[in-house]
């Protein structure tokens, strides 16, 4: 069973019982003492959990990692806008990653150009994109994440290392002066083989992911452009201008206007 497994069935049963001991998971994952162990520092440095003697338990008031589902509720307006200046860099026939993200998710919607072929291990962009007979889909395979809605596991990176695409488009969990940030080590193993066998990586994320923390990394080195929908923090902002990464930033009324950091 993968880490994300086991976090995912600790974190329902926490919910439902309010704490959980070493032996506990041990018990209901059929795992080791170290593997337990490991599983609860995870889990405490996502903040999702706080230590306790012999186990863990919920912190007061706090709130499960959002499903995929709540995640596509909230900023709905910002992600329409993001994604909408973003379908709009996608040209007719070519060939496109789509990494699993509700701001992706929102360019997938949103795509006017003809003849592309979109590769994506989203379940919910390969339903979306199912009904357009002008595109090809190709699914990336692998073990289904019923809760995230995607497919996961080592046939996905190896699938995309035998393909070549024009762009990928990548979400986060947050953005921080170093770099994009994710819940998962293997989020950032996708990401970086998305950016090698693209011409162009684009990251598409709302303002709230400038003042959310995450676990693992992916450095900006990756990236190409950024589609955001506020300004850009001043110390970002300075990073990516030093990377030459370009920012579009969302207007009113759909426009957009664009920083482009090699004119800096």
């Amino acid at each position: 069973m993968y880490q994300e497994e086991r976090l995912l069935k600790i974190l329902d049963y926490i919910n439902k019982h309010h704490a959980m001991s070493v032996m506990d998971i041990c018990s209901l994952l059929d795992v080791s003492r170290d593997t337990a162990r490991r599983d609860i520092v995870k889990l405490v440095q996502e903040g999702v959990v706080i230590r306790t003697h012999g186990g863990v338990a919920l912190p007061q008031l706090q709130k499960e990692i959002a499903t995929y589902q709540e995640r596509l509720i909230d900023e709905t307006d910002s992600k329409r806008k993001i994604g909408l200046i973003a379908a709009k860099l996608i040209q007719d026939r070519e060939t496109v990653i789509f990494d699993v993200s509700t701001t992706v998710q929102s360019v997938a919607e949103q795509i006017s150009a003809k003849h592309i072929t979109a590769i994506t291990h989203s379940i919910d962009i390969v339903g979306i994109l199912s009904g357009r007979e002008d595109l090809q889909v190709y699914v990336l395979g692998g073990y289904l994440h019923a809760k995230n809605r995607l497919l996961y596991g080592p046939s996905v990176i190896d699938k995309l290392r035998e393909l070549r695409a024009d762009k990928a488009f990548i979400g986060a969990t947050a953005i921080r002066a170093d770099g994009l940030y994710f819940p998962y080590e293997d989020d950032v193993s996708v990401k970086k083989e998305m950016a090698r066998r693209s011409d162009q990586l684009i990251a598409v994320a709302d303002f709230t992911k400038f003042a959310s923390k995450s676990v693992y990394r992916l450095d900006f080195d990756f990236v190409d452009i950024l589609i955001t929908d506020q300004e850009v923090p001043i110390e970002i902002r300075e990073v990516l201008h030093h990377k030459n990464i370009t920012i579009i930033q969302c207007e009113e009324k759909d426009n957009y206007e664009e920083d482009n950091s090699d004119e800096s």
